[in-house]
């Protein structure tokens, strides 16, 4: 059964269009990827819509507040977190003296992929952001009203509280 984002949307949390390779799109669906590192990226909690590279939109997500650490804080989270190699980690961070990890709360796969040129039927101008792009501007409104009315049909929550432990022994 499908039902459109704007069941699940909260109108009080910023809302950011942000792109992942396939690889990563496809371990987040998959629940196997629950962390997302990035060196510098939006820091408060956030609902996303994710474009896959060279695909379209094909999930909604969540996420909470940033944690900031050092590349090894941060490789150390990885491993213990989705089991990454704590050099894979410690490369993507190369000469950085900080970075962030993002926990994913929850995804919501899309019905259908919303491609590049569905996006530029709403807004002719848009772009893919290297970044993020903060839809929920009065400049993009068009944008977020049309992403929220498309329907997903598969949900995944991850259970961070029985992680918090962990969380707080790295970060706090």
């Amino acid at each position: 059964m499908t039902q459109p984002i704007t069941t699940i949307y909260d109108p009080q949390v910023p809302t950011l269009l942000m792109a992942l390779h396939p690889k990563a799109t496809t371990a987040v669906l998959s629940g196997h990827k629950i962390v997302e590192f990035r060196k510098r990226f939006f820091p408060q909690a956030f609902q996303a819509f994710v474009y896959t590279t060279g695909r379209g939109v094909q999930f909604f997500m969540r996420c909470d507040a940033a944690h900031q650490g050092t590349p090894a804080t941060l490789a150390k989270f990885g491993n213990m977190m989705q089991h990454d190699t704590f050099a894979a980690t410690m490369g993507y961070f190369q000469d950085k003296t900080s970075g962030l990890a993002i926990p994913i709360t929850a995804t919501y796969r899309l019905a259908h992929t919303v491609t590049l040129p569905d996006l530029r039927a709403v807004v002719p101008t848009v772009t893919i952001p290297r970044g993020y792009l903060r839809l929920d501007q009065p400049e993009r409104a068009d944008l977020l009203t049309f992403l929220t009315q498309q329907p997903y049909n598969l949900q995944r929550q991850v259970d961070w509280q029985r992680r918090q432990p962990m969380v707080q022994a790295l970060f706090s």
